[in-house]
Parts: C-alpha cells; sequence; structure tokens
C-alpha cells in the first residue's frame, strides 16, 4: 500500500506538465477578488531534494525541470511556475523541486486557504514539519479518494481541487472517478484537475466518458506525448482532466504544452492533445 516514493520521479516531465497548468489553474481563480480554496487530495511532502538517492536513482529530473530551469525565452503563461521554481533554488544551481503544496503556497493570496492531503504517515509528517507556520492551512492524513467526501462544499464556494494519485495499483482510475462523482454531487461548480498517466487511448477514453456521465460541466483534456524512444521503458506521455476549466482555458494549456514539448522532445516526434468535452 506504501511503496510508492514520490521522490524517485520528482521534477519529471509530468511534474513540471502538471505543475504549470496546476500554476495558471489557480491564477484563473484568482481573477476575482472572491476567495478561493484549494484542495490537494495526494500532497506528498511538498518539496523534493534532487540530489537524494532516490531522485538521484533514475535521474528523471535529468529530462524534465532540468531541460526548462534557468531558461529565459518562455511564454508568459508559464513564468509564474518559472518563477516558483527559481526561488526554491536561489544558489542558481538546480537542487530542489517544489512539489503541488509549495506552489500552491506561493500562489494563494490572503483570503484563500490550503488544504493538503497525506495518507503515507510518514509523508503526511513531513509535509506538516514543512507547512509549520503556514497560515490558512490544513493539513489532512486520510485517504486521498475519500476527501472529496469529507471537505466539500468548501465554505468560499470557490476552489480547485487537484488530484493526483500515483496510479501503481489497479482500480485507480475507478477509484478517481468515484472520488470525483462525489465531488460533483456536493461541489458541481468546483473546478477539479485531474492528472493522469497515458496507458491507451481506450483506457483514457473509459476514465474520461465515466467522468462525463456525472453532469453536465465542461471537460478540457490536455495531454503531452513524448517520444518513447526518449524514455525507454519509462512513462512517456501524461494529461489533464479539467472539469469545469476556467474562461478560455485551452488556449493557455495551447501555449503551455507546446512551448515544454519544444523542450522535452528533441526528436520532434512527440504531440500534444487539447480537446474540449461538452
Amino acid at each position: 500500500m506504501f511503496a510508492y516514493r514520490h521522490h524517485f520521479h520528482a521534477g519529471n516531465f509530468a511534474d513540471v506538465f502538471k505543475h504549470a497548468f496546476l500554476s495558471q489553474l489557480i491564477l484563473s481563480l484568482q481573477k476575482k477578488e472572491r476567495p478561493i480554496v484549494y484542495v490537494d487530495t495526494h500532497a506528498g511532502i511538498g518539496h523534493y531534494d534532487l540530489t537524494h538517492p532516490w531522485a538521484i536513482k533514475n535521474k528523471e529530473f535529468i529530462q524534465g525541470v532540468g531541460r526548462i530551469f534557468g531558461c529565459i525565452d518562455y511564454p508568459p503563461d508559464i513564468g509564474p511556475y518559472l518563477e516558483i521554481l527559481n526561488q526554491n533554488n536561489e544558489s542558481g544551481a538546480l537542487l530542489k523541486y517544489p512539489g503541488s503544496p509549495v506552489i500552491a503556497k506561493n500562489l494563494l493570496r490572503e483570503q484563500d486557504r490550503l488544504v493538503l492531503n497525506e495518507f503515507n504517515s510518514s509523508d503526511a509528517e513531513q509535509l506538516r514539519l514543512l507547512s509549520k507556520g503556514w497560515l490558512r492551512t490544513e493539513i489532512r492524513h486520510e485517504d486521498g479518494f475519500k476527501l472529496t467526501k469529507s471537505v466539500l462544499p468548501p465554505r468560499e464556494r470557490r476552489g480547485l481541487i487537484f488530484i493526483d494519485p500515483s496510479y501503481d495499483r489497479s482500480g485507480e482510475f475507478e477509484r478517481v472517478a468515484s472520488a470525483v462523482e462525489i465531488g460533483l454531487r456536493k461541489f458541481a461548480t468546483g473546478v477539479y484537475a485531474i492528472w493522469y498517466p497515458v496507458m491507451s487511448e481506450s483506457v483514457t477514453l473509459d476514465f474520461i466518458q465515466r467522468v462525463k456521465t456525472y453532469g453536465d460541466q465542461s471537460l478540457l483534456r490536455s495531454e503531452i506525448h513524448l517520444s518513447k524512444t526518449l524514455f525507454p521503458g519509462l512513462m512517456n506521455a501524461c494529461g489533464l482532466l479539467i472539469v469545469n476549466p476556467p474562461f478560455q482555458f485551452e488556449s493557455v494549456a495551447k501555449t503551455i504544452g507546446s512551448w515544454l514539448l519544444d523542450k522535452f522532445d528533441s526528436s520532434h516526434n512527440g504531440r500534444l492533445l487539447n480537446q474540449i468535452i461538452d
């Protein structure tokens, strides 16, 4: 149950992809002054030491964040994410990778609130220590797939639910879909950002179709597919399914995705997918 450790994969292309999107989703919700809540169902330890033996075992970060760290030729939409990355590596050397809790903490305003959850006991304690002193932050230690039942609807009535499990066990697509179903019943207007590895087109379509049956919300499917030759034996494609995407977010997704694809796939055999599903 607790075998997965994200430290082995911290800063890989999938992390960069989802966290660049995450930054803009938060900023999109902040275009209105009203407060928001950010809910992270599988928060991990919050930040990752890239000199740790687990990180350097496969060095996945080299083909991910290592490709963009220090870049100066980037579109404005990815600027906030890169700024947070730089703030966490002030020496100019790439030594740390900020996870979703740190990214959200850096972007949230004084009227906003964080709910960070981690099921693994050791990781939850590290997250608790990291967040000590953070204002308006709640740390929870429970099954992330049940969090939409226990914390929704939020008092703010506006928010982003980030669902990012490991998918290291069978049935996790079904568990994610069930969590989204419960969430939409309780908080139909929330924005849900669901990360997933691309296993096959049929698995992805089955998952999306199941989520689509839960209501009439608009969906945005955004994926990045990199050349398999660059990632032998490793995941080479992933996506985000965004329920209730902010207005015109498809354009933001295309901008971020295109820039990342150019940086990540030197073979030029990769591709992007951005599809609105109404």
